[in-house]
């Protein structure tokens, strides 16, 4: 949520919290505009910690317990005009960095209690504590008659219109009961409470609880005993009644806005870019200068890595984090699982931060798997972008690429194993989505990877459907047309290449193998062919010989226009630049995504492929003579490229745009939710494998 929005507060208890209370307070305010600090009588310094920074602090001249304590907090926020009262413990517990999740549900659950549930990651929490928090919440969810996920979590949202009658049953004197009593009371009488998972944070670096483990314990146990033996409490009718609230007019659900929106008639999108390879960086970069900037406002959410390239873009920029380029790749060659369940937590956590703060009208991804949970948490409709050949609706030919197995039993039986093993690899890769998608309540996405990439409110494949063809397509995947991006600086040679012996335009990108490269340029120097050559910066392992061009980055677009011949990884990048510019592709793919798209080169008679673990000069000289001397390969890329000219991406792109901000008006489908009131949200027809919460079956290539 923005730090502009006067709708929520945080309240937080504090009995000596000297060392950690000014950084949750102000980690705090970053999310919300007000803080609201209850010292308990301490007596360590925690009031002279938080007088510098601009919250509100009360103060009790005595210990009076957490439930006093907590309770004037509450009433003080209500009383500054708070939709809904976040609370959190000062200790450390809990990291404020979270608030974004529990605000993101609480607009597609206004009615609801909201808890950071902890107790998804046992192994961050000692063994005793989460077991007592198991039994606590058998019991509370009994009495409460709904199922509790961490009753003994303090980091909760009320909402304030139920929050003042709650309490007026609960004994607002006795510590952690309060807490636990607030919840049952919830249940009793018909609200709703949902959790979103946060992190457990534990350590010796934060002090020893005040909770009391027997006098605590037996107060809660009483007081759940009560409860299960009463038949009904005297409650104001507002709860009393199991309809839901309806809340004031100034606790509006925060949808997205519309063209009439806070900031002008400018439509607010919000980019994610999923910084492993360059490839995806430049793709949602181009799709967003592709728009029309007054008609909408653009935010990109991008790892910085590759700042210097897209530093003059006309949007703003939001860094977040990515992991490395070498430990994707290093993954991707090992065949281990892409990303794992901690680091994704991390991205949904980062996710929901940026979109909160920016509060976008559509969510478009590129390759950030972790939006199939943060956007739908956020209750944004929410596009990702990919490639057709991992549609499940896609018939691939698919390749061993360069693994372990091909590099000890070679590529035939390396094939053998690999379709073997595939099943088992892909549902491992998805494994730690799936995981995360259920503790946020979403239903997983299957053991494929081609549903794991496509899952989203809308798919939209950067390909040709003529290209890559696909069958049975649902209404909610769109072919949107090739997105090509180049850098715009050209090296100071570019005019002077020569123009009496055929050029070639040699890539192999960000993730190809840049030690096969002086093997390309010995093999076309043999052959009498120029050479003009993308680094995609990275280091040349060799010298550069009088035939060879060489700059970090070309205008790939223009390069490809200039050649007779492109060589790159077989990504599709430079793939559909030199489908844009007609010339033939000679492909040197090592992981899949790779080999799948090349295998639609060659079906298409667009150009040849040499393994990355075959490359030899012999083999590049064979296949590179080859394509070059078969006048078919360039009649296909021109046949091609007249294709492409004809459905200009930027058109296609705005068009849906267009539909969906005025089909939607800010509304959004929350596909497969298992929380009861999400559906109340709904704009866009759900994806059609998990309407209904039913996920249709794993596609099989």
């Amino acid at each position: 949520m923005s730090p502009s929005s006067p709708h929520y507060v945080v309240v937080i208890p504090a009995y000596n919290e000297a060392a950690t209370i000014a950084d949750i307070a102000a980690r705090a305010l970053a999310h919300v505009s007000h803080v609201i600090v209850v010292d308990d009588g301490s007596s360590d310094g925690t009031v002279e910690a938080v007088q510098d920074l601009p919250i509100m602090l009360l103060r009790h001249e005595r210990n009076l317990g957490k439930a006093a304590t907590l309770w004037r907090g509450m009433q003080e926020a209500i009383g500054l005009g708070a939709t809904a009262v976040i609370t959190l413990d000062g200790d450390g517990q809990h990291e404020p960095e979270s608030i974004p999740a529990l605000l993101a549900l609480h607009r597609r659950v206004p009615g609801a209690i909201i808890i950071g549930s902890r107790l998804h990651d046992a192994h961050a929490i000692p063994m005793a504590r989460y077991v007592a928090n198991r039994v606590a919440n058998f019991w509370l969810s009994w009495a409460s008659g709904q199922p509790i996920a961490d009753s003994q979590s303090g980091f909760r949202l009320y909402p304030a219109i139920l929050l003042s009658a709650l309490a007026l049953a609960c004994d607002r004197t006795k510590g952690f009961v309060f807490e636990s009593e607030l919840l049952i009371e919830a249940g009793r009488h018909g609200v709703a409470i949902r959790s979103v998972p946060v992190s457990a944070v534990y350590g010796r670096h934060l002090r020893r609880s005040h909770f009391r483990q027997v006098k605590d314990i037996a107060g809660i146990t009483r007081m759940v005993a009560r409860k299960l033996l009463a038949r009904r409490m005297d409650l104001p009718a507002l709860v009393r009644s199991r309809r839901r609230p309806t809340l004031a007019p100034t606790a509006a659900v925060m949808y997205p806005p519309g063209v009439e929106g806070r900031t002008g008639p400018r439509q607010r999108l919000l980019f994610f870019a999923e910084a492993v390879t360059l490839a995806h960086v430049a793709r949602a970069v181009a799709l967003a200068q592709s728009l029309d900037h007054s008609r909408y406002e653009i935010h990109l959410a991008c790892d910085p890595r590759y700042r210097t390239l897209f530093s003059g873009v006309p949007f703003h920029l939001h860094p977040i984090q990515s992991i490395r380029s070498e430990q994707f790749q290093e993954r991707l060659a090992t065949g281990c699982p892409l990303y794992t369940i901690p680091e994704l937590r991390g991205y949904v956590k980062e996710d929901l931060r940026v979109i909160a703060d920016i509060e976008p009208a559509v969510v478009v991804g590129d390759f950030r798997l972790s939006l199939s949970v943060s956007a739908r948490a956020a209750a944004v409709p929410y596009l990702t972008v990919t490639n057709a050949h991992w549609s499940p609706y896609a018939r691939p030919r698919v390749t061993v690429p360069e693994l372990a197995i091909t590099e000890r039993f070679g590529p035939r039986i390396g094939q053998v194993l690999f379709s073997l093993m595939r099943p088992l690899v892909f549902a491992h890769h998805a494994r730690a989505l799936n995981k995360v998608r259920r503790e946020h309540g979403l239903p997983i996405v299957g053991h494929s990877l081609a549903w794991m990439f496509t899952e989203a409110d809308h798919t939209l494949y950067a390909d040709l459907p003529e290209f890559v063809p696909t069958f049975g397509l649902p209404a909610h995947h769109h072919y949107l047309g090739p997105v090509l991006w180049s850098a715009g600086t050209k090296p100071p040679w570019w005019e002077s290449l020569p123009d009496d012996r055929p050029l070639a335009y040699v890539t192999l990108g960000s993730s190809g193998r840049i030690d096969l490269l002086p093997f390309v340029l010995e093999a076309l120097e043999g052959l009498g062919i120029a050479v003009m050559v993308s680094t995609a910066g990275r280091r040349f392992p060799g010298t550069v010989s009088s035939h060879v061009w060489m700059s970090e980055y070309l205008p790939g677009g223009e390069a490809a226009a200039k050649a007779d011949l492109v060589i790159c990884n077989g990504g599709s990048a430079t793939v559909y630049q030199a489908i844009g510019a007609g010339v033939p592709v000679l492909g040197i793919p090592n992981n899949l995504d790779q080999y799948l798209m090349m295998h639609y080169v060659t079906d298409n008679g667009l150009g040849k492929i040499v393994r990355a673990g075959q490359v030899t000069v012999a083999a590049v000289t064979n296949a590179a003579r080859r394509v070059l001397s078969t006048p078919q390969y360039r009649r296909r890329a021109q046949s091609l490229k007249t294709l492409m000219q004809s459905r200009p991406m930027s058109d296609r792109f705005a068009a849906l745009l267009d539909d969906l901000l005025v089909l939607g008006r800010g509304r959004v489908v929350v596909p497969g939710s298992t929380s009861a009131g999400h559906e109340e949200a709904s704009g866009f027809e759900a994806p059609a494998r998990e309407r209904n919460g039913e996920r249709m079956p794993d596609a099989r290539y």
